[in-house]
């Protein structure tokens, strides 16, 4: 089943989530994140075919979010890495695993912990704070229509 591309919308989640929306794309990401990097690793650990994960590599590197280097010790094979852009997805991801252990959780406990390398202690939830560092929800949050906005985005927000 193919999905209608959402990049006609001009708005900043739809032109995230034709990126990165599709659930492979995001467990790739996960597992860059974690140090993997070939295309034989994603797809022996995310058991995937290699005409899907070819066409998600393909996506996000076209996007920007990867970039596709020769590996150091065989230059005919390649690594996937993380652009910039990519690294800038690893809260997206945190928030996804938070929600997911909050709101999925497995018998047996937590899945996954992240500890912070230097201190080895637990890392706080992902949040969204204030200009001085206070944790706010969202009904705490005005959205207002940026430079940028069309109409679509003031018929949104009201």
């Amino acid at each position: 089943m193919s999905r209608t591309p959402l990049n006609h919308m001009d708005c900043s989640v739809a032109q995230t989530l034709d990126i990165v929306g599709e659930w492979w794309s995001l467990l790739i990401l996960r597992n860059a994140f974690h140090g993997m990097r070939t295309f034989d690793a994603f797809q022996k650990q995310l058991d995937i075919s290699s005409s899907v994960l070819s066409a998600r590599l393909k996506k996000l590197t076209e996007a920007g979010v990867l970039i596709k280097v020769p590996c150091s010790d065989d230059k005919r094979s390649f690594e996937y890495r993380l652009t910039p852009a990519g690294m800038d997805l690893y809260p997206v991801l945190i928030g996804l695993m938070q929600w997911g252990e909050k709101w999925r959780p497995n018998t047996r406990g937590q899945r996954m912990v992240l500890l912070e390398k230097a201190t080895g202690k637990p890392l706080q939830g992902v949040e969204v704070l204030s200009a001085d560092g206070r944790p706010l929800k969202a009904w705490q949050v005005q959205p207002v229509a940026g430079p940028g906005a069309d109409e679509h985005v003031h018929e949104l927000i009201g």
